[in-house]
């Protein structure tokens, strides 16, 4: 027993003394590592709470350690804004120079941006992130790029000032075609500045705050390898005839180009023997061939021929005629000249104008409304249906044309062509290969045109015909007259009968029958005669002279001008 309980006492003695020297060893590991907690957050506190820059922050290459904002500010702009009045920089191209200075780029930079950056490094996020940051860069240290501005317009002008003073434009391979020889003219390499390069120089310049001489070596630009498929077809091609159009009223003249023929693999090897000769001039083997007219033949032909000649005549007895003559003589002054091209379409309306006062129109009777009445402009559609005749005598074709309301004594009937201004125009288009010309004049009481221009068919006449469909009497109206005595009568109207009239034409060469076709049936309407008689019953011993008639001085033929 008391063996037993000795051995109890020692063993439970020996597990206090176990555990008091755990506790022991526990206590002193956490006194140890508060320690250690203690002194690193007493690193932390200290490295966070240090002003200035951070250890391994560089600006444009250069340490900022410990400095403050102001610090950073005043030494950059020393040690670069300051400095910017002695950097002098001087570009060459060959025999071109250009010299300036860094403050005519209007050069400014940015301290306040880099030095606010070098700043915040280690200052952003929670205090583990930022310590651990400052800890790496103090290793790997961080450059801070220092931007800068200038004037972008000045340093464009100098790039392009010095472009065009450098510039040796590339000359491409072309072909010189003249009369009857071809030649080959080849190209020469250009030189272009390397802008690029240029602007590098400028931008290190800038950063490193260094001048001096630098060679712009120039960008040689080598002209296209020639084609042969190419140059070939620029080569072959069909003779083209001389041919004549109108432009503005001018004539223009577009002269005949000669056929030409090579042989493919000739013009191959010339090609490659000469394709390192730059500029030089390689006449070819061309084979010509002679077109069927050539320009001076064409410049021969124009106006050659009078197509057609057409006349009316007219009376200037009375005011009412006199009148009718100055309109008509100047409305085709206004035509007298005009020159249309191939498929050109005359407007007799666009030529002459309006018929006013203030062009020099006079008033005479024209038709308007089924009346005769007096207008400014009377006689205007004499010139256009003589006109009309021209056109159709010259085989041209008809674009609009419009008979008068009733008929016309000048010409036949089916042969007129009546215009008023805005409202009905007459059109005609030139059909053919050439330009033509329209004469006019008005001389001796007679309108005359004439159509000049080239007949391509020797021989050729054309023949009108006229078929009167149906004519109608003109009405006559009576007006019993009181102041007359009966048995007496006085026309105050003229009447006019109407008709309808188709109108062929026929083309003849050398009197033979070509064709015969209906241009057009023209519809005439009645004017009425209007009569005024008498119901004046008189005693027989006396007699009275009849009043005058009071009749239109002329029947006019006139729609309104």
């Amino acid at each position: 027993m008391p063996i037993w309980g000795v051995s109890m006492t020692d063993t439970i003695i020996q597990k206090k003394l176990l555990n008091s020297k755990f506790k022991l060893i526990i206590i002193s590991l956490l006194a140890f590592l508060l320690l250690l907690l203690l002194g690193f957050l007493l690193v932390i506190y200290f490295t966070l709470s240090r002003d200035g820059a951070y250890r391994g922050v560089f600006i444009d290459g250069k340490n900022v350690d410990k400095m403050s904002y102001d610090q950073i500010y005043e030494f950059f702009d020393s040690s670069y804004t300051d400095q910017l009045k002695n950097v002098e920089l001087t570009l060459e191209n060959g025999d071109y120079s250009t010299n300036f200075n860094l403050l005519d780029l209007g050069v400014s930079y940015n301290i306040d941006k880099a030095a606010t950056q070098a700043l915040h490094v280690g200052r952003q996020g929670n205090i583990f992130g930022r310590f651990f940051e400052i800890k790496r860069i103090k290793k790997k240290n961080m450059n801070i790029e220092l931007d800068y501005s200038l004037n972008s317009a000045a340093l464009e002008n100098m790039i392009n000032d010095f472009y065009d003073k450098t510039l040796i434009p590339v000359n491409e391979s072309y072909l010189n075609f003249e009369d009857k020889k071809v030649t080959l003219i080849m190209g020469h390499p250009g030189k272009s500045l390397d802008i690029e390069k240029f602007r590098s120089v400028v931008d290190n310049s800038i950063k490193s705050l260094k001048g001096g001489i630098f060679n712009i070596s120039p960008l040689v630009i080598e002209p296209e390898e020639i084609r042969v498929d190419k140059i070939y077809n620029e080569i072959s091609c069909e003779p083209v005839n001389a041919k004549a159009t109108a432009k503005d009223g001018q004539v223009v003249i577009t002269p005949h180009v000669y056929g030409r023929r090579i042989d493919k693999s000739n013009l191959s090897d010339i090609i490659e023997k000469h394709k390192n000769d730059f500029g030089a001039k390689v006449e070819l083997p061309v084979v010509f061939e002679d077109p069927e007219l050539k320009t001076e033949q064409a410049q021969a032909m124009l106006f050659r021929d009078t197509l057609a000649t057409s006349n009316t005549n007219f009376s200037t007895s009375t005011q009412n005629n006199y009148n009718r003559g100055i309109n008509m003589q100047i409305a085709s002054s206004k035509i007298n000249g005009t020159v249309l091209g191939p498929g050109e379409i005359f407007s007799f309306n666009d030529v002459v104008g309006p018929r006013t006062v203030q062009n020099g129109y006079k008033t005479a009777k024209e038709y308007v409304s089924g009346k005769i009445v007096d207008g400014i402009g009377g006689g205007v559609c004499q010139v256009s249906s003589t006109l009309y005749n021209a056109v159709l005598f010259s085989d041209l074709e008809t674009v609009f044309r419009q008979n008068h309301m009733f008929s016309i004594g000048y010409l036949p009937l089916g042969r007129d062509a009546a215009v008023a201004y805005s409202d009905l125009d007459f059109k005609f288009k030139n059909n053919t290969n050439w330009p033509i010309k329209i004469e006019a004049a008005v001389k001796n009481n007679t309108v005359s045109f004439s159509i000049r221009g080239t007949q391509e068919q020797p021989g050729k006449t054309i023949e009108l015909s006229h078929v009167q469909i149906r004519s109608t009497p003109a009405p006559i109206q009576y007006i019993d007259d009181p102041n007359l005595e009966e048995g007496q009568t006085v026309v105050i109207q003229s009447g006019q009968a109407g008709y309808v009239v188709d109108t062929y034409k026929t083309v003849k060469i050398n009197g033979v029958v070509q064709s015969k076709n209906k241009l057009h049936t023209s519809t005439y309407s009645t004017y009425k005669t209007i009569i005024k008689r008498g119901t004046k019953r008189v005693e027989p011993a006396l007699l009275d002279l009849p009043e005058s008639q009071d009749t239109p001085e002329d029947i006019i033929d006139e729609t309104p001008a």
